[in-house]
């Protein structure tokens, strides 16, 4: 008897350790986070980006946002959101870029062109165009603040407030196609492919940590064509 129960805990621990082997083997990795787990994480980093410590922005998310799933740190926005978005409803899609835009208006004041990108990211990521963020901006009112012009909101470059957030740019269609690199016979699609490119180039996320000249710079690029496109996009 005491044989029988040796030989069956011994082949039971065989068959646990070829199946851990087999599953290394094929490469399975772990499951990926649920919904409401990418859905906090995003909003923990957009909240960070702000320069929000991580308590008071899980304070946020668990209360602002009633997610009380866990979070995870250190993400990239732009993956994390269409990983979002391939589980979600159009509905919960734009419920959370809002979400979003309802936590940063919390604080006063512009927010920090980094916390923007992160929203800009946000949105790209869940599939929505720029006009999606502009018009939520205008819901809430809210700016960011333009480092490449000495830390001046947007309002300030226009005699000190009173315009439109998002008022029509003034430059012709030709200009704003050079600076995006495309034609004038260039869709829609390709003009957002061209954007995206040029984002990862000057994201000011890729100049942490450059010279303070090399920020501004970034910076200054990064909300050229960021206006070009949002010009060009526009119905």
């Amino acid at each position: 008897m005491l044989f029988m129960l040796a030989a069956g805990g011994a082949i039971a621990l065989f068959v646990l350790a070829a199946s851990a082997i087999a599953r290394r083997e094929n490469g399975q990795r772990p499951e990926p986070p649920r919904r409401d787990s990418v859905a906090a994480s995003l909003l923990f980093h957009v909240l960070a980006a702000g320069g929000t410590g991580d308590e008071e922005a899980l304070r946020q998310v668990r209360r602002g946002a009633g997610l009380a799933a866990p979070v995870t740190r250190g993400i990239d926005v732009c993956s994390w959101a269409e990983t979002y978005a391939s589980a979600a409803t159009p509905q919960q899609r734009s419920a959370l870029l809002e979400t979003a835009a309802q936590l940063v208006t919390s604080r006063s004041g512009p927010i920090p062109l980094r916390q923007y990108a992160a929203l800009l990211d946000l949105s790209f990521g869940l599939g929505f165009h720029t006009d999606a963020l502009a018009k939520l901006r205008m819901v809430y009112g809210f700016d960011y603040i333009d480092h490449a012009k000495d830390a001046r909101p947007r309002s300030a470059d226009r005699g000190g407030g009173g315009a439109p957030l998002f008022e029509r740019a003034q430059a012709p269609r030709g200009e704003l196609l050079r600076l995006l690199g495309v034609t004038a016979e260039a869709s829609r699609q390709e003009i957002g492919a061209a954007y995206r490119r040029l984002v990862l180039q000057h994201h000011p996320d890729r100049f942490h940590g450059a010279s303070a000249e090399d920020q501004s710079a970034a910076a200054a690029r990064f909300i050229e064509i960021t206006r070009a496109y949002e010009e060009l996009m526009r119905p």
